[in-house]
């Protein structure tokens, strides 16, 4: 059924006879409408806006709640099992992937991994009776066998032994301290003063020294020898035969070996 929207004189008559017998003043009436209609459209848009609020806080709230949390970057951070460990802090100035390797394992596949932004620490741990290296990634998460090595072995009775090798190459500086006042490798920074033709970089431009090896090619004997130069021959292994060419009590093994010690080591820059 249409319903008309205008009004006759007769029917405008009829209205104010009507408002006059229930003693309604058809001035009041007409400026409580006007009010109404003045209201109506502003609580329109706060209603509009409250909701819109609204959604968009839920929204939010939703976002914050869902979002994935960061995992192996925060300080403290640990991977591995056993009872031996060791604590590895980040020297670096850039993000660094810490890891462990097996002897007799994988070479490019860590048994136990973990990330450390410069200045955190996390720790490495392994069994007793085993040994491998502990060793640094490529920016793009790739373990070179060209990497400085913290090699570490744990006897059957947990009496752990670890020492700093360079043999392969350095792609970090790496000191280790026993917790009884001994420490074996170095913090320095080299790279930036290697030999031409003796330095490769990684995606993020990190730097990897090349190391003396089998001193089969003119860049490992080149490498090797900037090395020792650099760092000398007590700290660190830098050639093969560095066990027999040292005497014991320059040798980089002679560290703390009992089960008080307490294994630190810094990653640093090559």
């Amino acid at each position: 059924m249409a319903v008309s929207n205008t009004f006759g004189p007769s029917s405008l008559v009829t209205l104010k006879d009507a408002l006059a017998r229930a003693n309604i003043n058809p001035g009041e009436l007409a400026e409580l409408f006007g009010n109404m209609a003045q209201q109506l459209p502003m609580q329109a848009v706060q209603k509009t806006t409250s909701f819109a609020m609204g959604n968009s806080l839920g929204s939010t709230t939703e976002q914050a709640s869902t979002a994935p949390t960061p995992t192996n970057t925060a300080a403290n951070v640990s991977a591995g099992s056993g009872s031996n460990s060791v604590t590895i802090q980040n020297s670096s100035n850039h993000v660094e992937k810490i890891g462990e390797f097996l002897n007799g394992g994988s070479t490019t596949t860590p048994v136990a991994e973990i990330t450390l932004k410069p200045g955190e620490s996390g720790t490495l741990s392994y069994q007793n009776g085993q040994g491998g290296y502990i060793a640094e990634a490529n920016a793009s998460g790739t373990y070179q066998p060209t990497a400085s090595r913290l090699e570490f072995y744990a006897d059957a009775n947990g009496v752990n032994n670890t020492d700093v090798s360079y043999i392969d190459g350095r792609n970090a500086s790496i000191e280790v301290s026993d917790g009884q006042g001994k420490t074996a490798g170095d913090t320095k920074s080299i790279a930036d003063g290697a030999p031409e033709g003796t330095l490769t970089h990684d995606s993020a431009g990190n730097a990897t020294v090349a190391g003396w090896y089998d001193g089969s090619s003119s860049t490992m004997q080149a490498g090797g020898a900037y090395m020792e130069q650099q760092l000398g021959t007590g700290n660190a292994y830098i050639h093969p035969n560095d066990d027999q060419n040292r005497a014991n009590n320059t040798n980089p093994m002679t560290m703390a070996q009992d089960k008080s010690q307490t294994y630190t080591a810094k990653f640093g820059d090559a």
